[in-house]
């Protein structure tokens, strides 16, 4: 008799649980930068455009983990620059700069500098980069 009285609990229980919609988490990657402006100055002695790179990494790295191929003498913007491979962001802090590279040269004239952080900041798909009221630059990320 206390079966037949339980059975009836039991499933009076399991039809008030109710299942929870699995909560649906995205990665996002990033894989290029456009750059929109520069400051207008002479980045190389013979007075060539910039060579620029875009590095990234993650605040806690001690080396730049992550950058762009070179644009060779970037002298018609907007351009893009492409990362080899997608990278993909975590919930971290990243610093990212533009760079002058010059092979000539014993070091790259970095020409801006950022931080932001990879998860909670950025929307529809980039992060933008600002200075002095001017968009400089745009990371694109896709969600997978």
């Amino acid at each position: 008799m206390k079966k037949l009285l339980l059975l009836p609990l039991m499933l009076i229980f399991f039809a008030a649980c109710e299942e929870d919609d699995p909560i649906l988490l995205t990665n996002r990657y990033i894989k290029a930068a456009d750059v929109f402006t520069l400051p207008a100055i002479n980045y190389d002695p013979d007075g060539s455009p910039p060579d620029i790179r875009i590095d990234l990494k993650r605040r806690s790295a001690s080396f730049w983990e992550f950058s762009t191929y070179t644009e060779v003498n970037a002298g018609s913007l907007p351009t893009i620059t492409i990362f080899p491979a997608e990278i993909l962001m975590t919930d971290e802090v990243y610093e990212i700069r533009i760079v002058d590279e010059d092979l000539n040269l014993p070091d790259d004239e970095e020409i801006f500098f950022w931080t932001f952080q990879g998860y909670d900041e950025g929307e529809n798909g980039e992060y933008t980069f600002w200075n002095n009221g001017k968009h400089i630059m745009s990371l694109q990320y896709n969600e997978k």
